[in-house]
C-alpha cells in the first residue's frame, strides 16, 4: 500500500518536472529571464519602453510633480500601445509556420506582463509621492495646497 502512494507521488510529480514554463497552480508566471527574453525578441517589432523609477521620489513643487505626471501619462499610454503591438507579434507567431514548440509567444506575453507590471510600479510609485507633496503642501505655506487626483482617473462611469 506504502509503495502504491508513493508510486502516485512520484508520477503525479513528473509532468510539473517536464512543463517549460513555470507554473503557480494552474498559472503559467514569467521568470525574470523569460520576461528578459520575450522584450528581446518583440524589441524589434514593438520597441522598448523607457520606464520612469518614482520609488523615493520627493517632489519639491507642483511643476515637479507635473513633469514626472507626464512621465508616468506617457509611460501608461505607451504600455497600452506595447500590449497591442505584442498581442499582433502573438498572433503572428500563431498563423505563421512556426514550430508549436516555440515558445515565441509566451516570451511575448511575459514581455506584456512585464510592461504592465511596469505601469503598475509607476502608477504606485507616483502616487505615493504625490500624496506625500499634498500632506506637505497643507504643512508648508510655502508650497502650493495640492487637492489634485495622485492617481490615474478612468471614465468608467459609461455616461
Amino acid at each position: 500500500m506504502r509503495l502504491a502512494a508513493l508510486a502516485i507521488c512520484c508520477l503525479t510529480a513528473l509532468p510539473a518536472v517536464a512543463e517549460p514554463v513555470d507554473a503557480a497552480g494552474d498559472y503559467r508566471i514569467c521568470t525574470p529571464a523569460m520576461s528578459e527574453a520575450g522584450r528581446g525578441l518583440v524589441a524589434k517589432t514593438c520597441g522598448t519602453l523607457a520606464v520612469p523609477d518614482f520609488s523615493g521620489v520627493e517632489f519639491q513643487s507642483a511643476g515637479e510633480m507635473e513633469d514626472a505626471r507626464s512621465l508616468r501619462d506617457g509611460l501608461l499610454l505607451g504600455v497600452r500601445v506595447y500590449g497591442r503591438c505584442v498581442t499582433d507579434f502573438i498572433t503572428a507567431q500563431q498563423q505563421s509556420d512556426t514550430s508549436a514548440d516555440s515558445q515565441a509567444a509566451d516570451k511575448a506575453a511575459c514581455a506584456h506582463s512585464w510592461a504592465e507590471n511596469k505601469a503598475t510600479e509607476a502608477i504606485r510609485g507616483f502616487g505615493q509621492a504625490c500624496i506625500a507633496y499634498a500632506n506637505r503642501s497643507v504643512m508648508d505655506m510655502r508650497l502650493p495646497v495640492y487637492e489634485g487626483p495622485c492617481y490615474p482617473e478612468t471614465d468608467e462611469t459609461g455616461g
